[in-house]
C-alpha cells in the first residue's frame, strides 16, 4: 500500500534547494527582517481600490501604511516598502488601462494619474534619506557613453550593391561606353586619372577586373587611393508551404565598389552627362486581407532615379537583383521602416538630392524624441546618404514644405506639436515657443549648405495652423504659405481654413530674425494654399479654394504685402493642384481635374475622361491667355508631383486605367511623363509598379546634368563629402536650450545646457566643471561615430545625472542614462561602491515613460517590474546583512546536508505513485 503523500514535501524539496529552512528542521531562526509587502496575495479588490484611488489623485507614495511585522526594524524598510507598494500602483495602472471598453476620457485619466504618479516616485527617491541604501531613479554603473550619431572623419565610401555571383562574373552595368575621370589631391597638388574601361579589351568586365584595372591607373598617377570589392553575403531564401515557412538555401551573394582615399581628397567627373528625375514613391500592399480594421500592411518610401535621354550616355540596364524595374530607371533605394512619408524632394545646386520626409523612430543613428518627427536627408547623385538632420519636436511634427537656395541653403516648413525651441546663429531664440502650444503650429527653419541650424521659427494662431510651402526671395529672406484654422497674429481670419503669407528676415548682424508681415486670404470655407513661387520682388500663391483653382499675386517689396491679380481657373470637380513653379518668366500650374473646362488657357491636349493630370503656362502677372494641356486615360490618372527646368515640364502621379502608350504593370501602378504643354505632346512617359503591385509617387526633382556613366558604376557625380557637422543638434534631435542636471557625490545639481555651437569637446569640459572635476570625460571613435566616455576621475568619485524638464531633457537625446556613474570594488561581501558608503540601487526608471499607445504601455509595465524587482533585491540584501553569521551557516549546512531519511521515504512513496497513475 501506498504511503500518502505529506502536503509540506514540496515546501521542504523547495527548502533543500534554496536553502530556506524546511518544515521539519530542528534548527531554530531568528526573524531578523520585516515581511515584505509581495509574500502576501494581494486581492483583485485591493488592486482595484488602489487604482481607483490613484484615480482620484491620492498619493501613492505612503510611508504610513506599510505595516511592519518586526519591533525596532530599521525604517529604511518602510520606505523601500512604500516605495515598492507606490511602483505596484503604477503596474495596476498599466494592467488596468489595457482592458477594453475604455473610453478616450477614461484612457486620459489613467494616463495623468501615471504621470503625477512617476513624477512622486521619482520625487521620491530623490529625497529619502535611508541609513543603510543608496537608491537613483536612473541606473548605477561604472561608465556610460553618449550614443549621438556625432561622424568621425571618413576614408572610405561604399556603393550600393551593383552584382550578384561571384567577383569573376561579368556585370552588365559595367558594359557599354563607361568612362569617367577621377582628380586626387594630395599635398596640394591634383593629379587627373582618365578611366575608360574600353582599354581593357577582351578582359572581363568583372568586379575584381575593373577594380585592378581602375587601381592600376590610380598607381601609376602615384595616388594612394584605390578601389575594392566589398561582397555581402546571401540572405536566406525562404517560402511558406501549409503554413510553415520552408527554407530554400541562400541568395547569391552580392558585390560592391569601396573607395578607399586613405585621407586623399576625391572627385568623380564624366566626359558626357543626361537628364535625370529623382522621384519618391511609397510602395507595398497597404491592405493585404482587404479589411479596413486591420493594420497589416507593410509600406515603405523609395527614392528612384530616374535617367532621362541618352545623348552620350548608356541607358540604364537591370541588374539581377532589381525587382519592378523599369527601362531608364537607375535605381531604387528603399528607405528605412522609421520614414513614414516623403513629403518633397529638391535637387540642391551641387547635384545632390535633399528629401523631406516624417520619421516615427530613429533614423540615421538620431533618435527622436517625441511620437513623430521631421527628418532632412540629403543624398548624393548615387543614392548615397550624405548627412541627415531632425528637427528636434518634443511631441509631434510634420515635414510639408522644402526650397534650395542658389546658394546651398536649405529650408523646411510645416507643423509641430509640443514644445520646440529655436535657434539662431549664435543665440537661444527664446521667442519661437508658441503662444498656443497646445495646437499645431507652422515652422520655419533654415540649414546652411552644411546642414547647420541657423535658425527657426514657430509661429501660432488660437486654433491649428501648418506651413505648407516656402520660398528664398532674392535678398535671402524667407517667405511661407500655409493655412489656419483661426487668425494669426497682426491678421484676420476669413471663414474655416483660410490660407496665410508670412515673410522672414533675412537676419540682421546679430543673426535675429524678424516677422516682416503675415497676411490672410481665402473663403468662407475651407481653403488650402498647394504652390507659391517667388517672382522677384512678388509672389505667387496657388490655393484650392471651394474646390476651384485660385491664384493669386502680391507685390511684397514693400513693408506689407499688396495683392496686384488674382487669377481663377474653375472648379476642379474633384482634383487637386500638385505644385506651381516659375520657368522661363511663365508660371507653370499642375495638378488633377476631372473638368475639362479648366479656364488656363487654349488647351493644346484634350481631356481623356475621368480624372486627369494637368500643366497650364500661363503669364506671371496672372493675366488672360495661357496654355493648358492634359495627361491620363479613360480611368482617374492623379499628379502628384511637379518639377520644371529648362522648358521641361514634368509631371508624376498614380495611373488610373490606361495611359496613351503605357500598358498597365501591376495593381496601383504610378506613372513620370514629360509633358510639352505648348505643343501638347507628351515627349517621354514611363509607367512603373513596386512591391506587391503597388506603387504611389509623390515629390519629384529634376538634375537636367544629373545622369552619367558614373551610375553604372555607384559612383557620385562630384567630391566625396566625407565632412560632416559636429554640432550636436545637427547630429542629433537635441534642440539648444536642452538641459540636463550633474551632481558629485552630496553636492548641489549643476544644470548643463545644451547651445547652438555646442560639439562633444564643449560638452566635455562643461560635464567636467559641472562636476567638480570628479569625472573623467573623454571623446573616443569606433565604427565612424565619435563619442563621449564618461566615468570617475577616482574610484571614490560619485557622479549623478539627471533629466532635464519635460520636452527639453538633453540626456535622452545623448544616450546618458539619468542615474549614477561610481566606481566600485570587489569585497568579501561582493561589488560594493568605492566611496565606502551604503550600496547604489539603481531603479532604471526612465522619466518619460507613459500610457499613450500600447507600446508605451507595455515597455512602462516592463520597466515598473524591472524597478520592483530592484526593490526586491535591495530587501534580499538588507535581510542577509542582518542575518547573523552563525544563522546563515546553519542555514547553508541544512541545504548542503544529507536529505533525512523522512525525505527518502516520502520521495520513494511520491515516485511510486507516480508510477502507477502512468501505468
Amino acid at each position: 500500500m501506498v504511503t500518502g503523500i505529506d502536503s509540506n514535501l514540496l515546501l521542504s524539496l523547495y527548502g533543500a534547494r534554496s536553502g530556506a529552512t524546511g518544515t521539519r528542521s530542528n534548527t531554530p531562526t531568528k526573524k531578523v527582517a520585516p515581511s515584505a509587502p509581495w509574500t502576501r496575495t494581494v486581492t483583485p479588490a485591493e488592486t482595484s481600490a488602489a487604482v481607483k484611488a490613484a484615480l482620484q489623485g491620492q498619493r501613492l507614495v505612503n510611508e504610513s501604511s506599510a505595516q511592519l511585522d518586526l519591533p525596532g526594524a530599521s525604517a529604511d524598510y518602510r520606505k523601500l516598502f512604500a516605495l515598492y507598494q507606490g511602483l505596484s500602483v503604477l503596474g495596476d495602472l498599466a494592467s488596468e488601462v489595457q482592458k477594453r471598453g475604455l473610453t478616450s476620457v477614461e484612457r486620459m485619466r489613467f494616463q495623468q494619474a501615471f504621470g503625477r504618479g512617476m513624477a512622486e516616485v521619482g520625487e521620491y527617491v530623490k529625497t529619502a534619506k535611508l541609513e543603510t541604501v543608496r537608491l537613483t531613479q536612473g541606473e548605477a554603473a561604472s561608465s556610460v557613453k553618449t550614443n549621438a550619431p556625432v561622424a568621425a572623419t571618413k576614408t572610405e565610401y561604399v556603393t550600393r550593391p551593383l552584382s550578384s555571383g561571384s567577383s569573376a562574373d561579368s556585370v552588365v552595368r559595367f558594359q557599354g561606353d563607361v568612362r569617367f575621370s577621377m582628380a586626387v589631391t594630395r599635398s596640394g597638388v591634383t593629379y587627373d586619372i582618365n578611366i575608360n574601361l574600353a582599354d581593357m579589351g577582351a578582359t572581363t568586365r568583372s568586379m575584381a577586373n575593373v577594380v585592378n584595372h581602375v587601381n592600376d591607373k590610380l598607381a601609376a598617377a602615384g595616388v594612394d587611393t584605390r578601389l575594392a570589392t566589398v561582397r555581402i553575403p546571401g540572405q536566406d531564401k525562404t517560402t511558406t508551404v501549409g503554413g510553415k515557412t520552408v527554407s530554400l538555401g541562400k541568395q547569391p551573394d552580392q558585390w560592391a565598389l569601396k573607395v578607399k582615399t586613405n585621407g586623399e581628397s576625391v572627385s568623380f567627373s564624366a566626359p558626357a552627362n543626361a537628364g535625370s528625375v529623382y522621384l519618391a514613391q511609397s510602395v507595398g500592399n497597404p491592405n493585404p486581407d482587404g479589411k479596413a480594421d486591420t493594420a497589416d500592411g507593410v509600406v515603405r518610401q523609395q527614392i528612384l532615379k530616374f535617367q532621362t535621354d541618352t545623348v552620350g550616355v548608356e541607358a540604364p540596364v537591370q541588374g539581377a537583383d532589381e525587382a519592378n524595374w523599369v527601362d531608364g530607371r537607375t535605381f531604387a533605394r528603399t528607405l528605412g521602416a522609421e520614414v513614414k512619408t516623403v513629403r518633397a524632394t529638391q535637387t540642391g545646386p551641387d547635384g545632390s538630392v535633399y528629401v523631406l520626409a516624417d520619421v516615427t523612430d530613429k533614423t540615421a543613428g538620431q533618435a527622436i524624441r517625441g511620437t513623430q518627427d521631421v527628418a532632412l536627408l540629403k543624398y548624393d547623385t548615387a543614392g548615397n546618404l550624405v548627412f541627415s538632420r531632425t528637427l528636434g519636436a518634443s511631441a509631434s511634427a510634420t515635414g510639408l514644405a522644402l526650397a534650395v537656395n542658389v546658394d546651398g541653403k536649405v529650408a523646411i516648413a510645416g507643423s509641430v506639436s509640443g514644445g520646440l525651441s529655436g535657434a539662431v546663429e549664435g543665440a537661444v531664440n527664446s521667442g519661437v515657443a508658441g503662444a498656443f502650444a497646445g495646437q499645431a503650429d507652422s515652422f520655419v527653419t533654415v540649414f546652411n549648405a552644411d546642414g547647420e541650424e541657423l535658425w527657426t521659427q514657430r509661429r501660432g494662431a488660437r486654433l491649428a495652423d501648418e506651413a505648407s510651402q516656402i520660398a528664398f526671395g532674392p535678398d535671402g529672406s524667407v517667405y511661407v504659405a500655409g493655412r489656419a484654422k483661426s487668425a494669426l497674429p497682426g491678421a484676420s481670419a476669413l471663414g474655416d481654413w483660410d490660407g496665410y503669407i508670412q515673410g522672414f528676415g533675412p537676419p540682421n548682424s546679430q543673426g535675429q530674425v524678424s516677422s516682416r508681415f503675415s497676411e490672410m486670404f481665402g473663403t468662407a470655407g475651407a481653403d488650402r494654399p498647394a504652390g507659391m513661387v517667388m517672382d522677384g520682388g512678388s509672389l505667387v500663391t496657388a490655393s484650392v479654394e471651394n474646390g476651384r483653382a485660385v491664384l493669386r499675386r502680391y507685390d511684397v517689396s514693400g513693408a506689407a504685402p499688396v495683392l496686384t491679380s488674382t487669377r481663377d481657373l474653375g472648379d476642379l470637380q474633384g482634383g487637386d493642384i500638385t505644385g506651381l513653379a516659375l520657368d522661363g518668366g511663365e508660371l507653370v500650374l499642375a495638378g488633377s481635374t476631372a473638368n475639362a473646362g479648366l479656364t488656363g488657357g487654349a488647351v493644346t491636349r484634350a481631356h481623356a475622361g475621368g480624372v486627369d493630370a494637368f500643366a497650364a503656362r500661363m503669364a506671371a502677372d496672372l493675366s488672360a491667355g495661357g496654355r493648358i494641356a492634359f495627361y491620363g486615360g479613360t480611368g482617374d490618372d492623379r499628379a502628384s508631383g511637379l518639377a520644371v527646368t529648362g522648358g521641361q515640364v514634368w509631371i508624376a502621379g498614380s495611373a488610373g486605367a490606361d495611359l496613351p502608350g503605357q500598358p498597365s504593370v501591376g495593381t496601383k501602378d504610378g506613372f513620370l511623363t514629360r509633358l510639352d504643354v505648348n505643343a501638347g505632346a507628351v515627349a517621354w512617359s514611363r509607367r512603373f509598379t513596386g512591391k506587391e503591385g503597388y506603387a504611389t509617387p509623390g515629390a519629384i526633382s529634376v538634375d537636367p546634368t544629373g545622369s552619367t556613366s558614373l551610375d553604372r558604376l555607384g559612383l557620385p557625380l562630384g567630391a566625396l563629402d566625407f565632412r560632416d557637422s559636429q554640432k550636436l543638434v545637427s547630429a542629433s534631435g537635441l534642440r539648444p536650450g536642452d538641459q540636463f542636471g550633474v551632481r558629485a557625490g552630496s553636492g548641489r545639481t549643476t544644470n548643463v545646457t545644451i547651445e547652438l555651437n555646442e560639439t562633444l569637446e564643449t560638452l566635455a569640459q562643461k560635464i567636467r566643471r559641472a562636476s567638480g572635476f570628479n569625472a573623467k570625460v573623454t571623446i573616443t571613435s569606433s565604427e565612424g561615430v565619435r563619442k563621449l566616455s564618461i566615468s570617475p576621475q577616482i574610484q571614490r568619485s560619485v557622479i549623478e545625472f539627471s533629466a532635464g524638464s519635460a520636452g527639453r531633457d538633453a540626456l535622452e537625446l545623448l544616450g546618458v542614462p539619468a542615474g549614477v556613474v561610481r566606481g566600485t570594488v570587489v569585497t568579501d561581501n561582493g561589488t560594493r561602491p568605492a566611496d565606502g558608503k551604503p550600496q547604489i540601487y539603481g531603479l532604471g526608471l526612465p522619466a518619460g515613460l507613459n500610457l499613450s499607445t500600447d507600446g508605451e504601455i507595455k515597455h512602462a509595465a516592463a520597466e515598473v517590474a524591472a524597478a520592483m524587482g530592484v526593490i526586491r533585491k535591495a530587501y534580499k540584501d538588507l535581510v542577509t546583512a542582518a542575518t547573523p553569521r552563525s544563522q546563515q551557516a546553519a542555514a547553508q549546512a541544512a541545504a548542503s546536508g544529507p536529505v533525512p531519511k523522512y525525505m527518502t521515504d516520502q520521495i520513494a512513496n511520491y515516485q511510486a505513485a507516480l508510477a502507477r497513475l502512468g501505468g
